[in-house]
């Protein structure tokens, strides 16, 4: 970026960044003033994550974790609220299982993160509180946000799950 070097009191503490007012403006633009006022407050509100577990039945050492956020900046149709239904979804179904007498054979650990777009900070801090457990006892974690937009099947993780992920989509 161009321009004239921004005051300082506007810029970052970031090193070998040099902060800019921007590029010069276009002629047929360069009498408009642009003036911002804002008028932010700092709040602080309690958030919860809830976690449910599924004890293993045959390695329950091993943890496979699924999860999504429940805060939303807007009205969070795909984000998050497909990925809180299939989370809820994926509960209750494994709910009936057990009712009928079936076990994983791993701990199935249901998350429901709080504060994620402010952050992650739900997320983040429960790990952080259980980061020795989860290094020696995760196996997968499987985040469900935003698992329903559109009609195209969009499911990042790491390269070691995507020939499973394959499979499992051409059984549907």
């Amino acid at each position: 970026m161009d321009g004239e070097a921004a005051p300082e009191e506007w810029r970052g503490g970031i090193e070998g960044v040099s902060y800019k007012l921007g590029p010069d403006m276009l002629p047929e633009f360069s009498a408009f003033t642009l003036r911002l006022q804002t008028h932010n407050t700092m709040d602080t509100f309690k958030s919860y994550n809830v976690i449910g577990t599924i004890k293993g039945e045959i390695e329950p050492d091993r943890y496979v974790l699924i999860g999504n956020h429940r805060d939303a900046w807007g009205y969070g149709a795909s984000d998050p609220s497909s990925g809180t239904a299939q989370l809820l979804e994926t509960a209750r179904v494994f709910g009936e299982l057990m009712n009928e007498g079936w076990r994983p054979r791993r701990t199935i650990v249901f998350c429901s993160w709080g504060a994620e777009e402010y952050g992650l900070i739900g997320s983040v801090e429960w790990v952080q509180e259980h980061v020795e457990k989860l290094q020696e006892r995760a196996v997968l974690y499987i985040n469900t946000d935003t698992c329903a937009s559109g009609p195209i099947l969009n499911a990042p993780g790491s390269p070691m799950v995507w020939d499973a992920i394959q499979d499992i989509a051409k059984l549907v």
